[in-house]
């Protein structure tokens, strides 16, 4: 069975395709963006939670105190009111889901609405005399608290279980670049890939999100064993070049920056034969995109296969040049904040840029060696003659010269979590410092009251309360004293 195939890079339709397999929140209805957020957090899972919680103590109280019909009916009035919550929000649940059928069955909203059905059973005509006797009403209420102690107590799971849910496979996008100079890339279907695949021609096909649900049909369409696939681009962690009777085959990482600010990183595996470039990539990227609109006249010479290689160094190299020059702004931002003001955002921040630095130093330190290969003639490019050669040597010096940067870099920012951890250790000694002081201050008085008791009235010690005093209050200063010249209270 042919893999599913998403035409083309466009933001909105793909927008289109998330929206459909992914239920919609109420707030999203909402016109007004602060009424929405207001709506959402009302009608949140932690919130209702929340409810459901004071739901139950509700429920219970006429079970152990005795009330007032007044009370009783203010609290009947309550709990009826986090219900209607609880069933807005079931409605509107049901209706923006994709699939009302998997809605009605999830294990959860089974118990949604046994907690919003439970209480609706008390107002049936038939039941209503039958749950006035006491007996009944008590098991009503049980019932009642069950269903919302259940309902209170699944939250944690209900948000753990959807942050665990896998995500839908995305499928296959296919797009086509021709060797032609000038020409855009285009959006290809999966039967032209298959067909190209059987007679490779002079053009560069992408094929993005592939995955080892779809490895199997790759595998069948291009001829190239499904495990040479899986182990160059699914279970490598640096990028490589290696050569073959068929292709030389090249894995890399592009780096890339998301909305909300991560690094992600997207492996992409090239193959390139006599005159072709076949690349498999994990995810949707737009390097086709700006390596055609990149035309470079000096590579004009080359053949097609060798230029987009060069290309694609080039495209690597920038997309690193970016995320350095994010890295020395970040470190900018760190170092100006005030030393003695570390809050947890600081170390949050600051080993986040840690670990990204880490990774970006150890895959720039592969494409050293990859293209130290190149330039020592240990690997030829297909094709490789005398124009290579130069454009090689420059981007082995501007993988050097990233390298090193990010190496700086990192330094610095191991430096400066080492500063602030200092700074707070100090700032705890400190106030440890005078804890001591204070207990040692403390003890002075504690000892002679454990001596002479609370009252010196009718005592057998021959002192005076302002003797004791005094006695006191000079070893107190005389021990202050000490501690001043040391310095502990600097």
């Amino acid at each position: 069975m042919p893999c599913r195939v998403h035409q083309g890079l466009d933001g909105d339709t793909a927008g289109e395709v998330a929206d459909a397999e992914t239920p919609r929140q109420p707030a999203g209805l909402l016109p007004s963006k602060k009424l929405g957020h207001f709506l959402g957090f009302l009608l949140g899972d932690t919130f209702l939670g929340f409810l459901a919680i004071v739901a139950v103590v509700l429920t219970l109280i006429p079970l152990f105190f005795n009330i007032s019909t007044r009370l009783n009916a203010l609290l009947e009035g309550g709990q009826w009111s986090i219900i209607l919550l609880f069933a807005t929000e079931y409605g509107m649940g049901l209706a923006s889901a994709a699939s009302m059928k998997r809605f009605l069955l999830n294990p959860w909203r089974l118990i949604d609405a046994a907690t919003i059905l439970i209480p609706l059973v008390t107002l049936l005509p038939g039941a209503t005399r039958l749950l006035l006797s006491s007996p009944a009403l008590r098991l009503a209420r049980l019932a009642r608290a069950t269903a919302l102690g259940a309902r209170a107590t699944g939250v944690t799971i209900r948000e753990e279980s959807a942050t665990a849910a896998s995500p839908e496979p995305a499928p296959v996008q296919v797009r086509m670049l021709p060797s032609t100079d000038g020409t855009a890339p285009r959006a290809a279907t999966w039967e032209e890939f298959v067909q190209w695949a059987k007679q490779p021609g002079s053009q560069w096909y992408s094929l993005a999100n592939v995955d080892q649900h779809n490895l199997p049909e790759l595998a069948k369409a291009t001829g190239i064993s499904q495990d040479f696939i899986a182990a160059h681009l699914l279970g490598t962690s640096f990028p490589h070049i290696e050569v073959t009777d068929r292709y030389v085959s090249l894995f890399v990482w592009l780096p890339e920056k998301t909305l909300s600010g991560e690094i992600e990183r997207n492996g992409l595996l090239l193959l390139a034969s006599e005159k072709s470039i076949l690349t498999f990539c994990r995810r949707p990227a737009h390097l086709m995109e700006k390596i055609a609109g990149a035309a470079r006249t000096d590579l004009a010479p080359l053949s097609f296969p060798v230029r987009i290689m060069c290309q694609l160094f080039e495209a690597v190299l920038d997309s690193n040049k970016a995320l350095v020059g994010q890295f020395e702004r970040d470190l900018r931002i760190l170092e100006e904040m005030p030393v003695r003001e570390s809050r947890q955002r600081f170390f949050e921040d600051t080993f986040r840029l840690k670990k990204n630095l880490s990774a970006t130093q150890a895959d720039l330190w592969r494409l050293r060696g990859v293209f130290g290969e190149l330039n020592h003639s240990r690997i030829k490019l297909l094709g490789n003659d005398s124009a290579v050669v130069p454009l090689l040597r420059d981007l082995s010096e501007t993988a050097d010269y990233l390298y090193e940067t990010v190496h700086n870099i990192r330094q610095g920012v191991l430096s400066l979590i080492e500063l602030h951890m200092n700074v707070v250790s100090f700032e705890m000694n400190r106030v440890m410092r005078v804890l001591a002081v204070v207990s040692v201050l403390g003890l002075i008085p504690a000892l002679v009251g454990g001596l002479f008791g609370m009252n010196l009235a009718d005592s057998p010690w021959p002192f005076t309360l302002p003797q004791v005093t005094f006695a006191v209050c000079a070893g107190m200063v005389t021990c202050l004293y000490f501690f001043v010249v040391k310095g502990w209270l600097r």
